[in-house]
């Protein structure tokens, strides 16, 4: 522990998960928490690097505009040469269900010619994300400031260079443990946030691996790693909060609590995707949870010294959120997740302040 540290001081740690268009419930969760809370530490995954810079700088309030911008400008639609393709097959389509391939040949050739995407055809092969990542850039570029953050700000990322998770990472010059934020930054999974990668860490968060191209961001040693959506390393970043010394934990979370009974249908490969990734964010999590139950319980034992007891609340939906994770395009539904979170998060604050 470092001296001169206050030990009776809690370190409070925001934990923000990834979920894509659910994480508009997590903005208003977070925007409702930092309301009544300050966070020494801000971790987010994905769409939760998103929500989580937002707050790490002292801008919570301003989470509710950046989902609206989001929404307006349709963070996640196809990149346009995949989009002029998906036209071409849905006319294709068309022609081929309601009319005679002849009669039709004429329009569709023309229809072929106007669509400016299909020009770049031949580029397709080397695609790495379906959709267009310039949309979700803007919109970070627009408010990140790394000159304002005022929490510790830890971006979980995945890296695909060295095949591991890495932590993005920067840390105040009043954090209340200066000794163990040095400790942290020395090691090798840790990167620090620059003026320069500060945007391209928050996108690469975010950055699903096929939809959206992955992003290469400047590392320590001077050299750009290529990194995608921290999600399939950490997409509920709770160690990383337990490594910088946090002592009181809010994780939010966009799923339900579902019984391991219920059974899911497998209707296509979105499904297969989603389910799969479901099972590997649930196993990490109960790991860690596991981790943080057992280092309790030897603190209570006194078996460690100078460690402290860490305690953990969650915020989380009752219910299935009404919105594909893709979907960034129903601004009513996402103005309604945020309602419904901030709801949430009022109503635990209210049965059980923080001090």
């Amino acid at each position: 522990m470092a001296s001169g540290m206050d030990e009776s001081r809690p370190v409070r740690a925001l934990i923000l998960s990834g979920g894509g268009a659910r994480g508009a419930y997590e903005a208003g969760v977070a925007a409702a928490l930092a309301e009544r809370i300050h966070f020494d530490i801000v971790c987010g995954t994905s769409i939760g690097a998103i929500n989580g810079f937002a707050v790490a700088q002292g801008m919570a309030d301003k989470l509710e505009a950046i989902w609206r911008e989001a929404a307006e400008l349709n963070v996640a639609q196809y990149r346009p040469e995949v989009g002029a393709l998906v036209r071409l097959w849905g006319e294709l389509h068309s022609v081929l269900a309601h009319g005679s391939v002849p009669s039709h040949l004429r329009d569709l050739l023309a229809l072929c010619e106007g669509l400016p995407g299909l020009r770049n055809l031949p580029q397709l092969e080397k695609v790495l994300g379906l959709l267009d990542s310039a949309h979700m850039r803007a919109v970070v570029t627009g408010y990140a400031r790394r000159e304002n953050l005022r929490s510790a700000l830890l971006l979980a990322v995945t890296n695909l260079t060295n095949v591991c998770g890495t932590v993005f990472a920067q840390f105040p010059s009043d954090y209340p443990d200066p000794a163990r934020a040095a400790e942290v930054m020395a090691r090798k999974n840790f990167e620090p946030i620059t003026d320069e990668n500060y945007v391209d860490a928050i996108c690469a968060s975010a950055a699903i691996p096929g939809a959206f191209d992955p992003v290469r961001a400047l590392c320590k040693d001077g050299r750009r790693r290529t990194f995608v959506d921290g999600a399939f390393t950490n997409n509920t970043p709770l160690r990383p909060a337990l490594e910088a010394g946090a002592t009181e934990i809010i994780a939010i979370s966009v799923d339900p609590l579902v019984s391991p009974d219920v059974e899911h249908e497998v209707r296509d490969i979105r499904d297969v995707v989603t389910l799969a990734l479901e099972a590997a964010v649930s196993k990490m999590v109960q790991v860690d949870l596991e981790l943080l139950e057992l280092a309790n319980a030897e603190i209570d034992r006194g078996n460690l010294p100078g460690k402290r007891r860490v305690t953990l609340r969650e915020v989380r939906p009752d219910g299935a959120l009404p919105i594909d994770p893709l979907d960034f395009t129903e601004p009513g539904v996402i103005a309604a997740l945020v309602a419904e979170g901030r709801r949430d998060a009022e109503r635990m604050l209210d049965a059980a302040p923080v001090a």
